[in-house]
């Protein structure tokens, strides 16, 4: 029984996949291929260049999650991203999902660029790794909300909204070249997400609606394969209610989900902490 849970838990994940978790991923693979292909330059002109961005590359704050190093940093920031993409798609929608990937790599990108223009640092970085630290925090805050510790051993215990900061620290000795600042700024953008900051930069509800009912109109929804509507989303969505004193990650009491929310988060946490590869080299 459990072994067929495990197997039905791990085709929904890597199998049965949204529509925009899905091309998201087949995005990332064309755009390899065609730099082994036809450009070997591909992906340094699409990675975050603190420099290149001043010159006009104001791109590069959208495209270097997209890109990657070699066939390993993809395969295993992919084997990393769709669990948790998936989920969060799940939850909020595909047109949703596709406004927020944007925000999280608009926001830590712009925060990593201005790091590195102050203390005169050209470092180049890609990878998805960064969406993944992103969405490893946003996770923990639910899971947080449901159960406030884990044990690490039988007398010691941490916050659950701790996990991914010890896998930053984790991947950081073990690839020491990895962009360590870029996985912070992914990891206060998941955070921040979570306790409704960055909530600006979300697409508003009623825009998400209207261009629904357009697809709707048109009867593209059904074409378009694993579509997630808002309205399916909302059955799934968890909401952190931020007015109660939660302290996170300073207090002693843990948020707590709103009314619309799931409470009953049974089987394995979506708090994916995999492994994954560095956002840069």
């Amino acid at each position: 029984m459990r072994s067929s849970l495990q197997l039905q838990f791990l085709k929904d994940r890597y199998v049965a996949l949204p529509y925009l978790t899905t091309l998201v991923t087949g995005v990332i693979i064309v755009l390899y291929l065609s730099s082994l292909l036809f450009d070997s330059s591909l992906p340094l002109s699409l990675a975050l260049n603190p420099t290149a961005i001043l010159h006009g590359g104001i791109h590069r704050l959208v495209t270097y999650p997209l890109v990657h190093q070699n066939f390993v940093h993809m395969f295993f920031n992919i084997a990393a991203l769709l669990p948790v993409l998936s989920s969060f798609e799940e939850e909020t929608g595909t047109i949703g999902t596709a406004g927020c990937l944007l925000l999280f790599s608009v926001v830590p990108g712009l925060a990593y660029t201005i790091t590195a223009l102050i203390f005169s640092s050209n470092l180049i970085t890609l990878g998805a790794s960064g969406w993944v630290f992103t969405l490893m925090a946003y996770f923990s805050l639910i899971d947080y909300a449901v159960r406030p510790s884990i044990y690490v051993t039988p007398s010691v215990q941490i916050p659950t909204w701790s996990t991914p900061i010890i896998t930053l620290v984790v991947i950081a000795l073990l690839l020491p070249g990895s962009s360590f600042l870029g996985h912070v700024y992914g990891l206060l953008a998941g955070y921040g997400y979570g306790l409704g900051y960055l909530n600006f930069g979300k697409i508003p509800q009623q825009a998400i609606l209207k261009s629904e009912a357009l697809l709707l109109r048109y009867n593209l929804t059904k074409a378009i394969p694993r579509f997630i509507s808002d309205d399916s989303a909302s059955k799934h969505r968890v909401v952190i209610d931020t007015t109660v004193d939660a302290g996170v990650p300073s207090g002693s009491t843990s948020p707590v989900l709103s009314p619309t929310g799931d409470a009953g988060l049974g089987g394995p946490s979506r708090a994916f902490s995999g492994q994954g590869r560095p956002l840069g080299s």
